[in-house]
């Protein structure tokens, strides 16, 4: 039988707790049921996070009260005070997103708006939130931010996403009438956001013609070549 004293334990309860709640978060995506999903993602990884900080930090305590030399006790504690104030922000993240995760109303495939940044949520990390913004774009807006500031949450589903493609066009048709009927083609197409206007723009000439460079906004990013499928039946181009 393995003998620990009590600062290992603390170490080693720390070490498999933070294991367990990293294994969890990998195994959550492969759940089929969205009931467990949530319940993993909502209370079981959070009390594991939250139990592997509580006794990393026992460790520490049981280390400052175990070292009875005074200058031993003193350095660690300057030690530990040192890694506090380098670790603050990190600690602060960590355990706004703990609590912040447990309330459940904040998930992945969700759309959310905080701190100037809209777009679906595609990631819950220890740290920070990643978001996906309308252009494709991914930023990471911190717990403490989520936590602290007024959050916009919406229905569940894709961001708007952007599609950008290039079309040959003949010289012999006027590029003032292709500036109109594209975008009319793009937004009277079924999958396109009406909230976002399409942008045609020339890209480059030839002796045969010009290419347009077009970039349209759909409701779901596999949705795109359906748009683009479509405005190339209208203007009577094959790819």
């Amino acid at each position: 039988m393995i003998d620990l004293s009590t600062t290992q334990g603390w170490l080693l309860l720390a070490l498999s707790l933070a294991a367990a709640g990293l294994v969890l978060r990998r195994v959550e995506s492969y759940l089929a049921s969205r009931r467990a999903r949530a319940i993993l993602r909502r209370w079981v990884v959070p009390a594991l996070e939250l139990f592997a900080g509580a006794s990393a930090a026992g460790w520490t305590l049981e280390e400052l009260v175990r070292n009875r030399d005074g200058t031993t006790g003193l350095a660690f504690a300057a030690l530990f005070v040192l890694l506090i104030w380098i670790g603050r922000s990190v600690f602060g993240d960590f355990v706004a997103g703990v609590f912040v995760r447990m309330e459940g109303t904040i998930e992945p495939g969700r759309r959310m708006a905080v701190g100037g940044v809209e777009g679906k949520v595609t990631m819950l990390g220890y740290r920070s939130v990643a978001i996906e913004a309308d252009d494709g774009s991914t930023f990471r807006v911190p717990w403490r931010t989520i936590a602290s500031e007024a959050v916009q949450l919406g229905e569940g589903g894709a961001a708007v996403r952007s599609h950008s493609f290039a079309i040959a066009i003949p010289r012999d048709r006027p590029i003032e009438r292709l500036l109109e009927e594209i975008p009319a083609a793009a937004l009277t197409s079924p999958w396109a956001s009406a909230t976002q206007m399409p942008e045609v723009r020339r890209q480059s000439e030839t002796e045969q013609g010009y290419v347009l460079r077009i970039t349209v906004h759909a409701l779901d990013a596999r949705f795109a070549p359906q748009i683009e499928a479509a405005i190339r039946e209208k203007l009577g181009i094959v790819p």
